[in-house]
Order: C-alpha cells, then structure tokens, then sequence
C-alpha cells in the first residue's frame, strides 16, 4: 500500500529542484570569472608587444647610425654609417676619395694639391679651392682640419702619430696604405667602403690585382740566378729605400732584387724611402740596372766617374723612371709594368701604350692620353 506524500514534501522537492540550476550556473560563471582574471589581458599583451617593437626599432636605428670598419694598420674604428665630409692626410687615399666620391671631399694634402696635372681643367680648379690640411710628411694643421668638420680623416699606415693626432682632434683616423704595391688594392676597397662606393673601389681593386697578375704570370718564370739586381736611387743617388717599400715591391714583383732585400743588414727601417747608402756599399753589391727616381739623377750617375765601373753604367742600363709610370705614386701600377719591360724585355710582352691609356682612362677619367705623354721622364 503506497504511502501518500504531503503537499509540503512536494513543496520542498520542487523548490529543490529549482534551486540546483541556479546554483550551478552561478558556480560556473564564477570559475570563468576567476579564469580570465589569472589569463593575461590581450590588449595589454598588443601594447607590451608594440612597445617592445618601438624598443626594438629605436635600437636598429641607433646600431646603424654607426659602423665599424678594420683598417689596414688592423685597428678597429666606429665611423658614421653615412659620411658625406673626409679630410685627407696623404695624396694617393687623397686621389682615391675624389675618384670614388669626389664631392665628399672636404680638405686635402698639400702633395696631392701638387700632382693635378691629370685632372681636368675643372677639376684642377675645383680643388686647388679646397682647405690644405698640411703635408703628410710634417705637421698637420689641427685648427685648419677641425674648421671643415670631417667626420673621417683618412691618413697611411706610415702615420706614427695616426693614435695623438686622433685623441687631439676627436675625429676617427682610418689608416690605408701604400708600403706595396698590393696593399694600394686593399686601400681602394677599404676608400670604397668608407665613403659608399664599394662597387667601383672593389672593381678599381680588382683591376690592380688582375694587372700584376699580367706581370707576375711572366716574370714569375724568371728564374732566380737570372734575377737582375736593381738600384733605385731618390733624387739624392746615394738614397735608396727600404724592403717593404712600393719600389721595392715593385722590382722584386718585375722579376728584379732590390738593393736592401739583398742587403737587410743595412736596412734602417723596412718601410723608409730614404735609406742613406754609400757609394762603395754601391760598388760592392753592383748592381745589373740602375733606376732613378728623376732624369737629373740618371744624368749625374752617368756622367760621373765615380759610377763609371759599376755594371748597369757600362752596360748602359741606368734608366730614369717615367711621369705616367712612376715606381711611386698611384700611377705606380703602370711603374710595375715599365720596370718589367725595362729589365727583361725580351721575356715581358705588354703593350705598355695601351695598359696606360687604360690606366688613365678608369684612375683619372683621362681619356686624353697621348703615346708622347706616355714617355716624358721626371
């Protein structure tokens, strides 16, 4: 027999019933309440991200504001990213700035200001306006630098003051250099990449290397007992220079041995250019070729007795280096190719017209240069 429920048990049953529901929802939404507390907030992760975005950026920005550059001394230099001002401390990186950036160039050396006469009339006058720094070879003019604000002053290797004269003006120096003829390739690209060009200055060093490579793939078969024994004398004859020289360099690329890489012992300083010799010390070594810096100085070896018994004046081999193919200079890469011809003619076979012309043509922009020019000595 089945028991009957009361009204008030129904009642409560019903309010139970209805009651459970309610609590559960209100539980749930609780939990997903206290969820997206605890879950970080995404407009605030688009802000961090955004903010470290512009962080990120001003930091790119300021990075590339500057550069670092090794020059060929091996210090390592911050430079300005975009330089449009370089002051110049010595003629060949003075001439190899106005060939790859001529407009940046804001004060020169004095030498340089000397060795125009390739240029173009207007160009001639155009930098002859230019401020004069000094000259590489004395003091420089720290107020005369400082009143054309470089950013980059560009100076050699050689320069033993390059640290005291940077820490005295607070301007980056940049060494390149000139002590061999293959270091002037590494100067074009290291000018090129300092002043924006790197496409010409790795182009104009590829064709340096490429054109002593046009020697050196002939006198490289020279063998060594057939080697002549070269004197280069300054214009003051009892002056030669040193192993680690340009003109050094120069000769012993051509097939030749200089004077002091035969004779280290009397090497005052490898990279000197005005090494004091004596005329017996001359004499003893006696050299097969004589090669004078002027025509001057050929002359007078030649027309003094004193001379008269050493082996390259009676064989008349004493020659006077050329304006176009100076064994210094920048036009010292043409100096390579003459000096070959000059001591193995008869195994060196270049057009030496031709290489000159060329040389003129993409060194100078000179197009004008006549067969005549080409063999007007010093």
């Amino acid at each position: 027999m089945r028991t009957k429920k009361s009204p008030l048990s129904l009642f409560i049953v019903l309010c139970l019933l209805i009651t459970l529901p309610i609590l559960l929802v209100s539980g749930c939404s609780q939990k997903t309440s206290d969820f997206m507390d605890t879950t970080s907030n995404p407009k605030a992760e688009i802000t961090a991200a955004t903010n470290i975005e512009q962080e990120t950026t001003r930091s790119d920005t300021a990075v590339s504001d500057t550069r670092e550059i090794t020059d060929l001394a091996g210090r390592k230099i911050t430079l300005p990213a975009d330089i449009t001002r370089i002051s110049v401390l010595h003629p060949i990186p003075c001439q190899m700035v106005w060939r790859l950036a001529p407009e940046k160039l804001v004060s020169v050396d004095k030498q340089f200001t000397e060795r125009l006469e390739f240029m173009s009339d207007y160009e001639e006058k155009r930098l002859l306006a230019l401020p004069i720094n000094g000259e590489f070879h004395s003091d420089m003019n720290v107020e005369d630098l400082l009143a054309v604000s470089p950013q980059v002053v560009i100076t050699l290797t050689k320069d033993t003051k390059i640290e005291s004269e940077q820490k005295k003006v607070g301007i980056p120096f940049i060494a390149a250099s000139k002590d061999t003829l293959e270091e002037i390739a590494y100067s074009w690209r290291l000018i090129g990449k300092i002043v924006g060009n790197e496409k010409e200055g790795n182009e104009l060093g590829d064709y340096w290397d490429e054109t002593i490579k046009k020697v050196t793939d002939q006198t490289s078969k020279i063998n060594e007992s057939d080697k002549l024994k070269v004197y280069y004398a300054q214009p003051d004859v009892t002056k030669t220079v040193g192993s680690r020289t340009i003109m050094a360099s120069i000769i012993s690329l051509a097939g030749g041995i200089s004077f002091m890489e035969a004779n280290p012992q009397m090497e005052s300083a490898n990279t000197s250019e005005e090494i004091q010799v004596s005329l017996e010390q001359i004499y003893q070594w006696n050299p097969d070729v004589i090669i004078t810096k002027t025509a001057k100085g050929r002359d007078e070896i030649l027309s003094k007795d004193a001379w008269k018994d050493i082996a390259a004046v009676k064989n008349k081999r004493v020659y006077a280096s050329t304006k176009y193919e100076m064994l210094d200079r920048t036009q010292s890469l043409m100096g390579l190719l003459w000096t070959a011809k000059m001591l193995y003619p008869d195994k060196v076979k270049i057009d030496l017209n031709k290489e000159v012309k060329t040389f003129y043509s993409k060194v100078y922009l000179d197009n004008n240069v006549t067969n005549d020019q080409i063999n007007h000595t010093n």
